[in-house]
């Protein structure tokens, strides 16, 4: 029996790619692929970063500003007195006159470290016969320092109630006053209203102007009170350049402070004058 010519058989794997094959050519060839592009990629860490489009100058705009120095108020090595029931803060010019042409005792002065050396600090601290203390500030306290002043005054004096004699000025009303008119009105903690006032703000029926705006030291003082609980009150007159005698409240004050009301009538209100009257 012949047998037939045997066919050739073909090689096993040869043309003929399994599905498991497969497979694992595509994740090597991904794999590769990741390298690759892993090397192009720039390093975020060690490479260096490319240029801001901002300059040194606008960069500095979004950093924190550096801290504001604190007022110091600082007491006179005399001994001190017990604890003030009273704390009158004079602003205004007008409430400013009070003062008699030779003040009380000096008693602490309120110092503005990153303000040029000045002659005499802004806000001195007087202590009465009487026991009250009267904060003058015959000099103008910058806005930004207004709430750590106030808060100096009110934690290293520690009075038991607080009245400011303020102003209205002109470019802070938003209404109409009678340019010739005097108007005096009052803001209060909530403590100082329970107990119907502070003082010689007892007697002023009337809130302050509507549409105006009360700033700067006087406010911070009002403010710093309400947080600590204190019974503050804060009588704010117009206009600016008025006689003491014109308000009821500068008149209460003048007798509780023993200061002839008469006398003061005459003199002028401009705070230069004043600095330079009381120095």
């Amino acid at each position: 029996m012949k047998q037939g010519r045997s066919q050739p058989r073909e090689p096993v794997g040869t043309g003929v790619i399994s599905f498991a094959q497969q497979r694992s050519r595509r994740r090597t060839s991904s794999r590769r692929r990741r390298r690759r592009s892993s090397r192009a990629m720039e390093d975020v860490v060690t490479d260096a970063p490319p240029p801001s489009r901002f300059s040194p100058d606008d960069l500095d705009n979004f950093a924190a500003p550096p801290p504001q120095p604190t007022p110091i108020l600082v007491v006179s090595p005399s001994p001190s007195p017990p604890a003030a029931r009273l704390l009158i803060v004079l602003i205004s010019p007008t409430s400013l006159a009070l003062l008699a042409s030779s003040p009380p005792p000096l008693h602490a002065s309120l110092l503005l470290p990153d303000l040029p050396l000045q002659p005499h600090a802004p806000v001195r601290v007087y202590l009465h016969p009487s026991g009250a203390l009267l904060a003058a500030a015959h000099g103008a306290v910058p806005a930004h320092h207004a709430r750590a002043a106030a808060r100096a005054l009110v934690s290293r004096l520690q009075p038991e109630e607080v009245l400011v004699l303020d102003e209205v000025r002109s470019e802070s009303y938003r209404g109409r006053l009678a340019a010739d008119e005097p108007v005096e009105g009052k803001l209060e903690t909530r403590a100082a209203r329970r107990q119907g006032g502070v003082g010689a703000a007892r007697a002023v029926a009337a809130l302050a102007p509507p549409g105006s705006v009360v700033d700067g030291l006087g406010a911070a003082v009002l403010a710093e009170c309400e947080i600590r609980g204190k019974a503050a009150s804060m009588v704010v007159t117009w206009p600016a350049a008025a006689r003491p005698a014109e308000f009821a409240v500068m008149r209460r004050v003048a007798a509780e402070l023993g200061v002839d009301i008469a006398k003061i009538t005459a003199r002028v209100s401009g705070r230069a004058e004043l600095d330079a009257l009381y120095t």
